[in-house]
């Protein structure tokens, strides 16, 4: 179960309804229910923990899967295993699940840095060009998110003092060592991979943003920062626009099945800040809905995938 699955990644470009745990479509959890119950996220990734059936450290923490088949400590898939535990806890009503969520979240304060990063030492291979260590808008909004909720269980505020650490990266332009990248003047995007140039992946983007949307609960500043994110938002979805598919990120390669899906869903859990993301999921779900587009894309998504397995090869051997 926990192999990156090819057929899962094929067939995500037809339909929605298989997955495996490196491809969970996780629902869209209502506002209404958000507000029922503080714990909840905006998607709900409880599959994240409850599937899970790999490696866990002596104390408890996630060890993820890596490219290579060895086991890592990577604080973005801890963040997110930990985030997923308090909504597993949530959804089972086992407490057994709040013991995970604070191991996850301890292990985060422990190997935090002063400025509020996470350091990844391990990547995946086709990122040649992404230097090592390397620092994640999406690790820091996930963190953000499990650490708030693990500050409203406990009441001990350290968590909540990591959680503003992480923001406090967060908002740190690229240009002095963050994960902010500017461009086109004013608009901007979390970088969830810093590389040398402009990446801007979505979906890292928008879990960057759900965190802030978490803390803001906490802490004014986020409350503003969220509602310019909304507006800044509505500006740069066009440029992932395909006419027929989505990009992944404004580097222009296309988005898999599975990106191009969960970006609907996240979208969706914010249409109760702004219609124009119902509009915007709503065209992207028409473009998923057409097998001739969605061939398209997968064949697309082949030819690219191809030419970048051929320049790492020339880099290689340069």
């Amino acid at each position: 179960m926990l192999s990156h699955g090819k057929f899962y990644t094929i067939a995500h470009f037809f339909t929605d309804k298989v997955d495996d745990y490196w491809h969970i479509l996780y629902p869209v959890l209502s506002k209404e229910k958000r507000e029922e119950d503080k714990y909840l996220y905006f998607l709900d990734l409880s599959r994240k923990a409850l599937d899970y059936n790999g490696e866990l450290s002596n104390s408890g923490v996630y060890q993820f899967l890596g490219y290579d088949g060895d086991y890592y400590a990577h604080p973005l898939e801890i963040a997110q295993y930990g985030l997923a535990s308090w909504l597993a806890w949530r959804k089972s009503g086992d407490e057994q699940w709040i013991e995970n969520a604070l191991n996850q979240c301890n292990w985060l304060i422990e190997n935090q840095e002063e400025s509020g990063a996470w350091y990844m030492m391990h990547k995946n291979p086709l990122d040649h060009d992404l230097p090592l260590p390397w620092v994640s808008g999406m690790a820091n909004g996930l963190a953000i998110s499990a650490l708030v909720r693990a500050y409203w269980y406990t009441d001990d505020k350290k968590y909540l003092v990591s959680a503003k650490k992480a923001y406090s990266f967060l908002e740190l332009d690229v240009k002095e060592g963050g994960v902010k990248r500017y461009f086109d003047n004013d608009l901007y995007i979390y970088e969830e991979s810093v590389k040398p140039q402009l990446e801007g992946i979505l979906n890292g983007h928008l879990f960057s943003l759900f965190g802030i949307y978490d803390l803001s609960k906490e802490l004014e500043d986020c409350k503003v920062s969220f509602l310019d994110n909304i507006q800044n938002l509505k500006k740069i979805l066009p440029k992932f626009d395909m006419g027929y598919w989505s990009y992944y990120c404004m580097a222009g390669e296309i988005a898999s099945g599975f990106y191009h899906r969960l970006v609907i869903f996240q979208l969706q859990s914010l249409v109760e800040y702004d219609r124009y993301f119902l509009e915007f999921a709503t065209k992207m779900q028409r473009y998923a809905d057409k097998k001739f587009y969605a061939f398209r894309a997968l064949v697309a998504k082949m030819r690219h995938r191809s030419q970048k397995l051929k320049e790492i090869k020339k880099a290689e051997y340069a």
